[in-house]
This record gives structure tokens, C-alpha cells and sequence, in this order.
């Protein structure tokens, strides 16, 4: 019998855009999947090498890929994303984080310090719900909430796109809803626990990279509040608040995101 080896990059769906020196390494957030950023594709692969793929239980990702077990909690995700980085010998790397993918990048970035350059997060939260004066946007009641309705397989889906969105489904933002439809219930229950009951504030003044947060004045998933923390404990973040609504910027309004994240790119003068 003859066995097949299929690499990590196999079963998460990697696509390698443009050869430029430097890497654009892409993770997308909660129920979502690659082609959230192929507006940044676009834009950047004629400079940068644009590393794309989807997270395990998401888009088309290897089925056999998701285990419960390794995936509940963020770290799952960012062996994972050490996995990529080691197996495709990425270099000088941008991660763009979005949602959930921006502390697990932040995970990778502390194993692999020597392979990163930036970090960009899009609709980052170190800690989702409320704790004394820190103030995540849920309540703990808010997250049982989402938690029940992903076990009853009942109405977990539109929830999710309106906290995603915080705006009427267009045509245009019609794939984000189906894409949160055709995720797994099992999954959603899992990947959902570890989002929210993660607190990985300690980790903000580890971070060795400088780092743009990015995010709206109107994200249903993350108030503004967060975005200001992250600023004051990163050792070297600013805060950028892109236009429009929702949590997922880079999609919704790509031609502004991509010009700040151009401006982030160009190399400070030595």
C-alpha cells in the first residue's frame, strides 16, 4: 500500500500569490475564509509575496485537518500558523490578522520573532468579554447566549453575520453571510469557546514587532475601547481607525485599509 503524504499547506488551501521579497501572510478571522482578502491580493502582490489559506474548519480547508481537541483554544491555530511559516520558509513577514487570527499571529510572531518584520491587526480583541474596568464589549451572559444558540443549530448564523457586518446584507457582503451558513455547527461551538473565553492580554508587552491596529468606529465585535488598549500595552503600536462599519475593513472599504497598510509597509528611514 502506498501512503500519501499531504503537507499542512495541502489541507489548509494555501495559495502563494506574487514573488516579492517580502511576505504578506494573510489569516483570516471566526467563519470566514481566504477570499476575504483578495482585495489585498490584488493590490500588493506586484511587492510582496501573498501568502493566503484557510484555518482549519473553515473554507475549504481539509475536513480531516479539524480536531476539537487541538482547536480549543487559540493555540491550536497558532501552531498551525508556525507550521505554515516553517513548512513554506517564510521571511520578512507582514501578518495580516483579522479577528481571532490576530493574537494567534501574535502567538506565531512570538516563536518564529526572527521571520516577522509586522504585524497588522484588523478588528483585534485580546479579551472579548468585560473584566472590572476593562471593557472587551460582553457580558457573560452575551457569550452563553451566542453559546446556546451554536448547540441548538438555531439562528447562530444570523447573529453572527449582523455582529460581523453591523449593517444590512448587500449583495456585495452576501458572501460573508454564506460563508458563516456553510460552517459546521461543532466547529462554530468549539472555535467559539476558545475566541471568547481567551484572555491573552498578558501577552500584549511580549510582542516584539511593531504593530498597526486597525479597526472601525462602528465594530459590534469590538468597541473602540479595545482598540485604544491594545495601543497603550503594545510596546510599538498605533491605532488606525478605517472608514466605515463592521468588523472586516479590509473587505468592506478596501481601498482605504490598503492605502494605510501601504503607508505602514514603506521601511522607517535608518
Amino acid at each position: 500500500m502506498t501512503v500519501t503524504h499531504r503537507s499542512f499547506g495541502e489541507r489548509a488551501h494555501v495559495t502563494v500569490t506574487g514573488a516579492g521579497p517580502r511576505t504578506l501572510l494573510c489569516a483570516h478571522g471566526f467563519c470566514s475564509h481566504q477570499g476575504i482578502f483578495r482585495h489585498q491580493v490584488d493590490a500588493f502582490q506586484a511587492t510582496h509575496q501573498v501568502v493566503t489559506y484557510d484555518l482549519a474548519g473553515f473554507g475549504q480547508s481539509d475536513p480531516e485537518l479539524w480536531n476539537a481537541a487541538r482547536y480549543a483554544t487559540l493555540d491550536g491555530y497558532a501552531a498551525d500558523l508556525v507550521c505554515l511559516i516553517d513548512e513554506l520558509d517564510l521571511r520578512h513577514i507582514t501578518l495580516l490578522g483579522a479577528s481571532m487570527s490576530a493574537m494567534t499571529g501574535l502567538l506565531a510572531s512570538l516563536h518564529r520573532p526572527e521571520r516577522f518584520e509586522r504585524l497588522v491587526f484588523i478588528g483585534a480583541s485580546p479579551r472579548y468579554l468585560n473584566d472590572g474596568p476593562y471593557h472587551g464589549g460582553f457580558e457573560r451572559a452575551d457569550v452563553d447566549g451566542f453559546y446556546a444558540l451554536v448547540d441548538r443549530q438555531q439562528g447562530w448564523q444570523t447573529a453572527l453575520t449582523g455582529l460581523l457586518l453591523n449593517q444590512p446584507v448587500s449583495l456585495v457582503l452576501q458572501e460573508v453571510a454564506e460563508r458563516v451558513q456553510g460552517v459546521r455547527p461543532e466547529v462554530a461551538g468549539v472555535v467559539a469557546r476558545a475566541l471568547f473565553e481567551a484572555d491573552c492580554r498578558p501577552l500584549l508587552p511580549r510582542a516584539r514587532h511593531p504593530v498597526l491596529v486597525t479597526q472601525t468606529r462602528a465594530d459590534s465585535a469590538v468597541p473602540v475601547t479595545v482598540g485604544a488598549y491594545l495601543a497603550r500595552h503594545l510596546p510599538d503600536a498605533e491605532l488606525a481607525f478605517v472608514p466605515g462599519v463592521g468588523h472586516v475593513p479590509h473587505f468592506t472599504d478596501p481601498q482605504a485599509f490598503n492605502a494605510r497598510l501601504a503607508h505602514f509597509l514603506i521601511p522607517a528611514p535608518c
